[in-house]
């Protein structure tokens, strides 16, 4: 009965979180792009090909598109099939954290990592990875042989060539505390089985679309490795990843320091140390020797964050005395500006929706902090500690702030002339020169738009009459509700 009770417990927190007043536009790169891979899977039957508007395209591998591809021919296309499968990895994730740190509070400050949050309500394959990794480790971890050695393929699938850096980081996990796994068959069976999907897709691949064609995927591993729009120097994650994981990514080097005196106390083995530290660590140092660096890439670090700041928390949480008059400054002084900001902010003119629930965040978090600061030690400090970012995510979320990531194409798509135009048939796409990237962005957003989706043309003469049509003038796409042949 006890456990049910906290099994809906947990299902009641974690539908704010999930359910959003706000309505869902995608993220044209890559998010829209992946969605729009796989509803081309489901409409044209080919599960081999990632494709673009036809064409073989491997500059990425399809695993995650094999997800949302699923789920659009069981529940059809629409946000929540597209969504649903970064959903359940999530839940993965968290389940994953849960039992590597054996701590409910490691993974609920995971869930309330703001760059975790994120990347949970994006149809990506960020979130997959991440799962696959922690399953990785939690085989390792847990002397699981068959968790340990089949991850690794299927995280190519998803992620490609990249899966190398988390792989090399797990390495001194490996040699230094596992080595028996190496002399277990069965780590060898589950890594080789784990490889089979992968390499009878590059093998099929091959064979219908030639190397030319499909080495396309060393030669993006190649590109992001060198001087791009997306290369930032050596630190980029020592301000990024803190940034993009506040609060907690400001407690974590407390939290580290505190390990490491646990560890040097004989308090901690030297496996968990190098679970916790030197595995986020390595593969910290390996994300920032490659040159192309994202936010996204961080997301792999974020539960030994969560892990570092929930140990930082249970430190503070139990402070007394003349040590916590200090530390109480801190959620004090921060509680009481959000609070103020969050009151002072004023509201644009005609009260704009997301504007409320962002003062409404801020509001919420700052209370929740500033009232923490006169707490007694114990378990309500740290209750308050975790309400205020819970409270700001479920407010940012019903804002639509992770969800709505293009409101001015979904109320174009929405104008009732433009519904009924694109209802009526197959949609079509004409563009007689390159696509510049903005338009290609608000072309995927539109395709993803259309109930039925035709090809794209390059000769607006082989358009069929009568037809809806977006065609690219400029950098912009313009309606034709009835396509006339020039």
């Amino acid at each position: 009965m006890v456990s049910r009770m906290r099994a809906l417990g947990l299902v009641l927190l974690a539908l704010p979180l999930l359910l959003s007043l706000a309505p869902r536009s995608y993220l044209p790169h890559d998010e829209g792009f992946y969605a729009l891979q796989a509803r081309w899977i489901v409409e044209s039957g080919d599960w081999l090909t990632p494709s673009n508007w036809g064409q073989p395209l491997y500059d990425r591998t399809i695993g995650v598109q094999w997800l949302l591809a699923s789920s659009i021919r069981l529940f059809g296309f629409n946000p929540l099939a597209v969504h649903l499968p970064i959903w359940l990895c999530a839940a993965a994730a968290v389940g994953l954290c849960w039992r590597l740190s054996r701590s409910a509070l490691v993974a609920a400050v995971l869930v309330l990592t703001p760059l975790w949050f994120s990347y949970a309500q994006l149809a990506t394959q960020d979130m997959p990875l991440l799962a696959l990794e922690l399953l990785g480790l939690w085989g390792l971890w847990t002397r699981r042989p068959l968790a340990a050695g089949v991850w690794l393929g299927p995280a190519f699938l998803i992620k490609g060539f990249m899966v190398v850096l988390p792989a090399l980081a797990m390495l001194p996990l490996l040699l230094l505390e596992r080595r028996q796994l190496l002399r277990t068959p069965r780590w060898w069976a589950a890594l080789a089985v784990g490889w089979l999907p992968a390499l009878l897709w590059l093998g099929l691949s091959l064979q219908r679309h030639g190397l030319a064609v499909v080495s396309q995927l060393w030669g993006k591993l190649l590109w992001l490795s060198g001087t791009t729009v997306f290369a930032q120097g050596p630190l980029y994650y020592l301000w990024n990843l803190p940034a993009n994981t506040a609060p907690w990514g400001l407690l974590a080097p407390a939290g580290a320091l505190l390990l490491l005196r646990r560890w040097r106390r004989g308090e901690l083995n030297r496996d968990a140390l190098l679970l916790w530290l030197g595995y986020p660590l390595l593969l910290l140092a390996l994300l920032s020797c490659f040159k192309t660096k994202t936010p996204y890439y961080g997301l792999q670090l974020t539960p030994f964050v969560a892990y570092t700041a929930a140990t930082a928390l249970e430190a503070l949480s139990r402070q007394l005395g003349r040590a916590w008059r200090w530390g109480r400054l801190a959620p004090l002084l921060l509680g009481a500006a959000v609070l103020v900001a969050g009151a002072a902010a004023p509201l644009p003119a005609g009260g704009v929706p997301a504007a409320g629930w962002l003062r409404a965040a801020a509001l919420g978090l700052g209370a929740c902090w500033l009232a923490s600061a006169w707490q007694p030690p114990g378990r309500r400090r740290l209750l308050l500690w975790l309400l205020g970012p819970y409270l700001a995510l479920v407010c940012l979320l019903q804002g639509g702030v992770f969800i709505d990531h293009s409101p001015q194409v979904h109320r174009k798509l929405a104008e009732p002339q433009v519904a009924a135009a694109l209802a009526q048939g197959p949609v079509h796409f004409v563009a007689s020169g390159p696509i510049g990237d903005e338009a290609q962005k608000q072309q995927i957003l539109l395709a993803i738009g259309a109930p039925r989706l035709g090809p794209l043309h390059s000769d607006p003469r082989a358009v069929p009459a009568g037809v809806a049509v977006w065609q690219l003038q400029g950098n912009s796409w313009q309606l034709h509700t009835a396509w006339s042949p020039p």
